[in-house]
């Protein structure tokens, strides 16, 4: 479904061009994170080209998918953006079938096939969960954190290895606990019951902080915490919620951050395919509200300098 265009702003006589571009919605609409910070990043990067032109538009049904694509391309788009994984599918093949347009895929779970004409924005997430690690190495006092996850999928290995990683960094002698929800505790990333049971179980082994990376999942491990006050940090997890009293941060992806620059450059005829990655050298990863009074100023210098290294080279993940 074709919405009501979203100038932003209008083209005037005095353009030379009309870069337009077209941003499909999944199903979920306004309820993905993608899709609300992905549009508002489409917004923040025309801001500054009077002649482009976007809109949004609606995917009702999964059927829709390759419907919305084809027609925005149809109506001749010259940037078209899947904002959801859900598409990815149907946006390789809406690539292949249309070599002069270019496409966008915002944070798939998995890669498609290499395209010319297909961009694929990833994200370091492994940076952010590193930063969470070296924060929960600094401040725990028992020298034993643990970590809950989703069902062991390629994010939530990269969000294990890259805390556990940081947490080594800054404090080798810290022991590590961890699980991945089991294919047998319900939804993968929706039962807060599990996760809320096995951070018990590890702060009954002596953890005295918690991260919860694994969606519904790891917000029930947060609020174990919380309930045992203990400290606790989320991934992305907490967006809308009232944050627990143990959280003293979350690691996030600004998925707005990274559309905006790709964006950017398709509407400057900078254009390139196939994967890219963006992540603290474009503060499109990080840390959120590092404002909390339990974080010290020298707490947030370390953090600040383990960033700086992580973005020039001396510093990697361990991925």
């Amino acid at each position: 479904m074709r919405p009501a265009a979203t100038p932003t702003p209008a083209a005037t006589a005095s353009c030379p061009t009309n870069f337009r571009v077209g941003f499909v919605t999944d199903v979920s609409g306004s309820q993905s994170v993608v899709d609300v910070d992905g549009w508002r990043g489409v917004s923040a990067a025309l801001r500054d080209h009077p002649c482009a032109h976007a809109e949004r538009i609606i995917s009702r049904r999964p059927s829709d998918y390759r419907h919305n694509l084809q027609a925005a391309t149809d109506h001749h788009d010259d940037l078209v953006i899947a904002g959801s994984f859900l598409l990815t599918d149907a946006v390789a093949d809406a690539a292949r079938a249309n070599r002069a347009t270019h496409f966008l895929l915002v944070d798939p779970i998995v890669v498609p096939d290499d395209q010319p004409n297909l961009l694929v924005l990833s994200f370091r997430q492994d940076q952010a969960a590193f930063l969470a690690g070296a924060l929960a190495g600094m401040v725990t006092r028992t020298g034993i954190v643990a970590g809950v996850y989703g069902p062991e999928g390629a994010e939530d290995r990269s969000n294990r290895l890259a805390f556990e990683h940081g947490a080594r960094y800054v404090r080798p002698d810290i022991r590590l606990l961890g699980a991945y929800q089991p294919a047998s505790e319900g939804a993968p990333y929706a039962n807060p019951g599990w996760g809320g049971a096995q951070a018990r179980t590890f702060i009954g082994q002596g953890a005295d902080l918690i991260f919860g990376a694994g969606g519904s999942t790891g917000i029930g491990a947060l609020e174990a915490a919380a309930e045992a006050g203990r400290l606790c940090i989320g991934a992305g997890t907490t967006d809308g919620l009232n944050p627990p009293p143990c959280l003293l941060t979350s690691s996030v992806k600004f998925i707005d951050r990274g559309v905006q620059l790709a964006v950017g450059d398709a509407a400057a005829g900078r254009w390139f395919g196939g994967v890219h990655a963006v992540g603290l050298a474009e503060h499109a990863v990080g840390l959120r509200r590092l404002t909390d009074p339990r974080l010290t100023a020298a707490i947030r210098q370390r953090l600040q300098t383990i960033s700086d290294l992580l973005v020039t080279g001396p510093l990697t993940t361990g991925l």
